[in-house]
This record gives C-alpha cells, sequence and structure tokens, in this order.
C-alpha cells in the first residue's frame, strides 16, 4: 500500500531517473516508518497508563535476581524511546533505591531496544533479524549489568533526592478507559513530535544511500576483522533515535555492509551519545561512566561479530 502511494506521488512530479527513485524510497520510507510509530505510541502510551512510574519503583526495589534484570529489560524496551526521556526514569529508580544491577540493566536497554523499533525493523528487515536485535541487545543488557555489579561500580552512584514520579501517584484504577485513550493520544503525540526530525533525517540520509551509492561500495570500505568495532567508533558521535537510524541501518545493509557491523553501528548511535553521557554525571561519577560507556561498547562489539558469524 504505502509504495503504491509512493509511486503515485512520484509519477505525478516532474522528476525522473535516479532522483525519482530516491524520492520514491524516501516517501514509502517516511510513510511506513511513522505510521508504525503512531501506532506504537499510542499503544505503549496506552499501557503506561495502567503503571506509574512510583509503581514500577517500589516493585523492582524487592527484586535481586535474574526475575528483577530482567523485569527491568522489559521495562527499557517499554519506556519512552530516546535518552532524554530514559534518563529522567533511570535517576528515580537510583533515587528509590533500586538495585544497581537492575537499574543498569534499565539504563542499557532503554535506548537501544523500544518497541518502535522492534516494529519497524520487523516491517523493514524481517522477523529472523528483529529477533536477533531483539535478543541480542537484552542479553548485552543483563549480561553488561551483572558484570558491573559484581565489580562493585555502584559505590560511583551519587545519591540525591529525586521528585520524578512523584506526580503519577493518582489512583490509576480508577481513570476511567476514555481518559486512558486520551493519556495515550496525549503522550504519544509528544512522543510522536520528538521522534518526526530524527526519522525524517535518517530516512533522507537512507534515501541518498538507497539511490546514489552503488551496491557493494560500502562493504569494500567497512569490512574486514575491525569492521564492527570502527562502526561504533564512527555511531557514537551521531545523535539521533534509534527508530530515525533504522532507515541508514537498512540502506547499509542493502548496499553490502554486513548485518552485525550494521546493528552495531545502530545501537551505538542509541545508546552511546554524548548527550546520555552528559545527563548521567546526575547520577553517576566519572570512573561509573567511563565503565559504564566501554562495557556497554565491548558488549555491542561482540553481539556486532556474532551477528556477522550467524548471518
Amino acid at each position: 500500500m504505502f509504495n503504491s502511494v509512493a509511486e503515485i506521488i512520484t509519477s505525478i512530479l516532474p522528476v525522473t531517473g535516479k532522483v525519482a527513485g530516491i524520492l520514491q524510497y524516501w516517501i514509502y520510507e517516511n510513510l511506513k516508518i511513522l505510521t508504525i510509530l503512531a501506532i506504537v505510541v499510542f499503544f505503549v502510551g496506552f499501557l503506561r497508563s495502567f503503571v506509574s512510574p512510583d509503581k514500577i519503583r517500589e516493585y523492582l526495589k524487592g527484586k535481586h535476581s535474574l526475575v528483577g534484570y530482567f523485569l527491568a529489560a522489559v521495562l527499557g524496551v517499554v519506556s519512552p524511546f530516546c535518552s532524554c526521556s530514559t534518563i529522567p526514569i533511570f535517576l528515580g529508580l537510583v533515587s528509590a533505591g533500586v538495585p544497581f544491577g537492575i537499574i543498569i540493566t534499565f539504563l542499557f536497554v532503554s535506548p537501544m531496544v523500544n518497541l518502535a523499533a522492534v516494529a519497524v525493523l520487523l516491517g523493514s528487515l524481517g522477523w529472523k533479524l528483529t529477533l536477533a536485535y531483539l535478543i541480542g541487545g537484552i542479553f548485552v543488557a543483563i549480561s553488561g549489568s551483572l558484570l558491573m555489579s559484581k565489580l562493585g561500580l555502584e559505590e560511583y552512584l551519587i545519591d540525591f533526592d529525586s521528585k520524578v514520579g512523584e506526580a503519577d501517584q493518582s489512583e490509576e484504577e480508577k481513570i476511567s478507559l476514555k481518559r486512558r485513550f486520551k493519556m495515550a493520544a496525549e503522550e504519544g503525540l509528544n512522543i510522536f513530535k520528538q521522534i518526526v526530525p530524527y526519522v525524517l533525517l535518517g530516512v533522507t540520509v537512507g534515501s541518498f544511500i538507497h539511490g546514489l551509492v552503488p551496491k557493494g561500495a560500502i562493504e569494500s570500505y567497512l569490512s574486514g576483522p575491525f569492521s564492527v568495532p570502527l562502526a561504533v567508533v564512527v555511531g557514537v558521535p551521531i545523535y539521533t533515535n534509534i527508530v530515525g537510524v533504522i532507515p541508514v541501518t537498512q540502506s547499509l545493509i542493502s548496499g553490502g555492509l554486513s548485518i552485525g557491523t550494521a546493528i552495531a553501528f545502530m545501537m551505538s548511535v542509541a545508546a552511546l551519545s554524548l548527550p546520555q553521557f552528559i545527563l548521567l554525571k546526575k547520577a553517576m561519577k566519572m570512573k561509573l561512566i567511563v565503565y559504564y560507556g566501554a562495557i556497554l561498547s565491548l558488549g555491542i562489539i561482540l553481539l556486532g561479530y556474532f551477528l556477522n558469524f550467524i548471518f
């Protein structure tokens, strides 16, 4: 359906050749991604109307086993979709006394793996790669947070008081269904507006890669034993939402880049951004931030090599 709409729009515009191909791809990808995004953010907003951040923190406080780590990972998957909204929730978990490994799991997962990205990847690259991305991201988060706990890095957290979530102690059970739909629509629209610029930018870059870069050219430049760490290094300075970088990743893969290298690039863009590290200074001493970045980078690199091996 989206492709047909893109073909019709392109056919009535005075463009031909490669320009027409780029424009058709751009229209198609934007229609597909923004439609999926709108549906997912509304759905997530509706689910979040049933559980306040306070309830989540109180529930996670008593969890010290792998169950707690897994629940934190699930929370990260369904949380808002960028580090700018992840950090306030993380700060609330810290101030509430949630176990260190559990809050680090949430911090690892939230910007790197989310439902919107899963839905968009499923429509773009198929279920096998989407499942590998989902399971791989969660595995990197849990194993990395377990390692940080074993290293005793909790002492480098900064004590502070946070008011995040206090306004959410309303009686969720008494909220009407109509009100929940309204809350989901308002939250979904707010998140949607934040993400749209990243999607448009990502699709634009991806369209030019798709239309102008010869197949195999990317592979010739980003191949070899150090391709995965190089992709992570390239991705760190780029600050965008993970949904916005998916079109670029898709174009890189279609241009010949190995799947593991492309996924490593995508994850590093979303989870290793400079703004996130700056925000983390509110709750972490520099030594903990360095360990956090190094362990997450190592996990993403190892996952990239593993995906290159199996795909």
